[in-house]
């Protein structure tokens, strides 16, 4: 068998029929680019909406925000619930020995139940489900003023920089110096977000911990260049006074951890 006759006679039929059928073939095609082109488009319609409904946030509320966290997430990571991927003592050497170090005074226990669901975009990072309660909502607010208060030589109570003016946010005060593992966050190293999960600063030992046991998650970009190292991690909401308690270590451990570990932080 001559393949390179068949292939020329092949060749020859299947333009011979599309020439005798040019606007079906034509018509037919253009159909089916179409419909591909209003799924694809109708798919990204309804994640915009999804993504628009996660509220106001560190990026613009608009098309061009939702484009920006889209490119951004070939470069973001998918292991947020791994308690530890990655070298730790290659890490205490860029952070210090202080990261190997836990700050939490109490012993963390599992979190009761599954968790909550977590979108996977870039930002803003939010859970969509189990949000505290206004009443728990207002108490931590209260809080991160009480913790302030106490500690005014240390800390302060800004709008964040890094969710925008409508979140408060806790800061170093002007005249303590920042760790060179967070310069990029320029002070700031908490901030609760509007259903009360709430970023923050923790040593590598603690964020693992709270991770390990259901409590958080880190950030899609932790660990991703410099700006947000492996600890920034989420804390999820409180669901009650006594998640609310722990909220609070998880808070003034981020403030100890900050400070440089020995400094003492004043629980209010």
């Amino acid at each position: 068998m001559d393949f390179n006759k068949l292939t020329s006679q092949l060749t020859t039929s299947t333009l011979q029929l599309f020439q005798q059928h040019r606007t079906l073939v034509t018509t037919t095609a253009a159909v089916l680019a179409a419909g591909t082109s209003i799924k694809l488009l109708s798919h990204i319609i309804a994640d915009y909406n999804k993504w628009y409904a996660l509220g106001p946030n560190g990026i613009p509320l608009n098309i061009f925000g939702y484009l920006f966290q889209s490119a951004a997430h070939p470069f973001a990571r998918l292991d947020v619930r791994e308690p530890a991927p990655y070298d730790q003592d290659k890490l205490s050497k860029r952070y210090g020995p202080l990261t190997l170090r836990s700050f939490l005074t109490t012993s963390l226990k599992p979190r009761k139940g599954g968790r909550p669901e977590v979108p996977l975009y870039v930002g803003p990072h939010r859970q969509t489900t189990e949000g505290a309660t206004p009443a728990i909502r207002s108490k931590q607010e209260a809080f991160l003023h009480a913790l302030a208060a106490a500690n005014p030589s240390l800390i302060q109570v800004k709008p964040s920089n890094l969710e925008g003016p409508l979140f408060n946010g806790l800061w170093l005060a002007d005249d303590i110096a920042i760790r060179n593992e967070i310069r990029f966050l320029h002070g700031e190293f908490a901030h609760p977000h509007g259903e009360g999960s709430t970023h923050m600063v923790l040593s590598l030992v603690d964020a693992a911990a709270a991770i390990e046991n259901g409590w958080a998650e880190r950030h899609r970009m932790s660990g991703v260049g410099p700006m947000m190292p492996w600890g920034f991690v989420m804390i999820y909401a409180p669901r009650d006074d006594e998640e609310l308690d722990l909220w609070k270590e998880f808070l003034v451990a981020s403030a100890r951890y900050v400070l440089g570990g020995e400094t003492k932080v004043v629980m209010p």
